[in-house]
């Protein structure tokens, strides 16, 4: 791997949601890989039912996330009616209290075995198309895809502390120790990391990142370095 795809994705809300809660559902602060495939796979057309096909063996593609601004969240009541009997005569509705990220925005940073997926990706990230319509976790909450560049990468081991830019995954694993600075605001959650073509999450694990999206000090085991500078870790 010497070139990766450097691509935004941004909207006004997003609802990635958490896989505990029911009737008050909340809201993970970045997409979850998994969601993330299903974005590029809108992008690049791939069918609902056969794209997991395609990542469904995680040493065949490589996939960082940075986040771009500032994670905020707000909580907003959902309508949601009955339409088994019509949808234009509405006789029962019920009310949910649901949480968002507001204004989300992140860098995505992608590689793929597979040549034909990742020319057709840089074609529509270039042209600005995507085949289907891309959203943030929910229909309703459309999203937007801006082309950054491709980028050359190099893999470095690490010996010295750094500034990781990405979300550290698997950080209790792939970290040698960790730099707290005065005032940030890290934050360690456990997220779905990879789904089976038959839609089980077969791998979990925590996530390290700041909610402010600043860089992290630590000495990662394993990192990519990019062209532009910023230092990133793989799911």
């Amino acid at each position: 791997m010497e070139k990766i795809l450097h691509f935004k994705l941004r909207g006004d809300y997003g609802h990635f949601k958490k896989y505990y809660t029911t009737t008050s559902p909340l809201t993970f602060e970045i997409p979850p890989p998994p969601t993330i495939m299903g974005i590029i796979s809108a992008v690049i057309g791939l069918d609902k039912r056969e794209y997991l096909h395609s990542f469904a063996n995680p040493t065949e593609y490589k996939l960082a996330v940075q986040i771009g601004s500032p994670v905020k969240k707000i909580r907003m009541t959902l309508n949601l009616i009955d339409t088994k009997k019509h949808f234009w005569r509405i006789q029962n509705r019920t009310q949910i209290r649901t949480e968002f990220v507001k204004n989300p925005s992140y860098d995505l940073f992608f590689w793929h075995q597979d040549t034909q997926i990742y020319e057709i990706l840089k074609e529509r990230l270039e042209t600005h198309t995507s085949v289907y319509t891309v959203s943030l976790g929910l229909s309703q909450l459309l999203g937007d895809i801006c082309f950054v560049g491709e980028k050359g990468i190099l893999r470095k081991e690490g010996e010295r502390v750094i500034p990781v830019h990405s979300v550290i995954p698997r950080w209790g694993k792939s970290v040698k120790s960790i730099e707290y600075s005065n005032g940030a605001e890290i934050f360690s959650v456990n997220y779905p990391l990879h789904m089976t073509p038959e839609r089980i999450v077969d791998d979990r694990d925590y996530i390290l990142f700041d909610r402010n999206g600043h860089a992290i000090k630590c000495v990662p085991d394993v990192y990519y370095q990019v062209e532009t500078g910023e230092n990133l870790v793989f799911f």
